[in-house]
């Protein structure tokens, strides 16, 4: 069995506002000829405009892992797969992320456990390298299932 998790962001917001302002006002340079198309600079906004989109859409409509676990491994981003005979416990914790209260959970692996850790898993002070985020990233279903599953499999704890 393999279950994904998905990030939920929700696409309505300021960068899709800007996205469809700076479109209408990079269409609406055209709208004063063909002599518009011999300046540079166009070619730079229109680049910028299919820039813009182009992240907009990898990140509110393209969907985003955030987890995958099976029965032997949980997989967090894009993390090397942590095996389950590996985690020590598991820590439900508050953390400050931009000076707001954030609930983690924190897998714990076993001392003398070595992974390949990426750079950000080093160098994230609060969020230790097996963190799952439980503060609206996820649909409050996911959330909730999430956690249940990381309950079964380890020793789940809750940390003030």
């Amino acid at each position: 069995m393999e279950k994904k998790f998905y990030y939920n962001f929700k696409p309505l917001n300021a960068w899709l506002v800007f996205n469809i302002i700076i479109t209408l006002m990079v269409g609406s340079c055209f709208l004063c000829g063909y002599r518009i198309l011999f300046y540079p600079q166009i070619y730079v906004l229109v680049l910028t405009v299919v820039f813009s989109w182009s992240m907009w859409y990898y990140k509110y409509i393209h969907p985003q892992t955030m987890a995958i676990i099976s029965d032997d491994y949980i997989k967090i981003d894009h993390t090397a797969p942590l095996k389950w005979d590996d985690i020590d416990h598991a820590e439900e914790r508050e953390v400050y992320c931009c000076f707001k209260k954030r609930r983690i959970i924190v897998l714990v692996a076993k001392a003398g456990i070595d992974y390949k850790y990426n750079w950000l898993q080093k160098h994230n002070s609060v969020f230790t390298p097996f963190s799952i985020p439980l503060y609206g990233l996820l649909s409050h279903e996911d959330e909730e299932e999430l956690k249940k599953i990381v309950a079964k499999k380890t020793n789940l704890q809750r940390i003030a």
